[in-house]
C-alpha cells in the first residue's frame, strides 16, 4: 500500500484504481489486502496522491480477475454504462459445469469476456472458452469478446462501449455515473493538456511571424 501511495501522483486515476484492484486480488503475493485495509491506511497516512487513492474506494467492491479486465470495466464505467458483475457464474447443463465469465449483465443477458494472448496460444483453453461461449449463446446470451486494443486506445474503448450499450439497450452518455465521477479526472487532465499544447503552438506561430 505504501508503494501504491508513492506511485499515485505519477499515475492516471484509472491506473491507480487498477493497482488497488490488483492489491486486493493478490494473486502474486502472500500478503492479503482488503478494501478495509486500504480504508484504514488512507485514514492514517497523508501523502500527495491521497485524493486520487481515496477516489478508488467506490471501485473496489467487486474485484476483477486481471488488470486488463479491470481496465475493461473502467472503460465501460467511464462512458456512463452501469457496472457489470465480475466473475459471474451460471450452471451450463450441456457442459455439466458451473461456468465463470469475466463480466456480465445478467438481466440484459449480456456477457463480456476478455481474451489475452494466452487464450489463443493454449489450445485447450481456447476450446474450453469456445464451448462455453457457444453454450451461453444457445441460452440466448449476447457474448462480447474483448481484446487488448479494445481497451488500450481511446478509439477502441469508444467502440467497445458502443457495442456493450447496444446489447444493453442503453445510451452511451460519455459521462460516468455520479458514484464513478473520479473517472472524469483523466479526461479533464487530457483536455487541459491539449488546450495548453494548442496555446503554446499559437504562441510559437505568433513569435515566428
Amino acid at each position: 500500500m505504501t508503494t501504491w501511495a508513492m506511485m499515485s501522483p505519477y499515475l492516471s486515476q484509472v491506473e491507480v484504481i487498477v493497482l488497488a484492484d490488483a492489491m486486493i486480488r493478490g494473486t502474486a503475493s502472500d500478503i492479503q489486502v482488503t478494501k478495509d485495509d486500504i480504508v484504514r491506511f488512507l485514514r492514517q497516512v497523508d501523502f500527495p496522491g491521497k485524493t486520487k487513492c481515496s477516489a478508488t474506494l467506490p471501485f473496489l467492491d467487486n474485484v476483477t480477475d486481471s488488470p486488463m479486465e479491470a481496465r475493461t470495466v473502467l472503460a465501460l464505467l467511464g462512458d456512463g454504462l452501469p457496472r457489470p458483475e465480475t466473475q459471474w457464474t451460471m450452471y451450463l447443463p450441456e457442459l455439466r459445469t458451473v461456468a465463470v465469465v469475466d463480466m456480465a449483465y445478467p438481466d440484459a443477458r449480456t456477457i463480456i469476456e476478455y481474451d489475452g494472448d494466452a487464450h489463443r496460444v493454449d489450445k485447450q483453453q481456447y476450446r474450453r472458452d469456445d464451448r462455453k461461449r457457444q453454450a451461453f449463446r444457445a441460452h440466448g446470451y449476447t457474448v462480447i469478446v474483448v481484446f487488448a486494443d479494445d481497451v488500450a486506445t481511446a478509439a477502441g474503448r469508444r467502440s467497445l462501449t458502443r457495442r456493450v450499450a447496444q446489447a444493453l439497450g442503453v445510451p452511451v452518455t460519455g459521462r460516468p455515473l455520479p458514484q464513478y465521477a473520479a473517472l472524469s479526472n483523466d479526461r479533464r487532465l487530457a483536455e487541459q493538456r491539449d488546450r495548453q499544447r494548442r496555446c503554446r503552438n499559437r504562441r510559437r506561430r505568433r513569435g515566428g511571424a
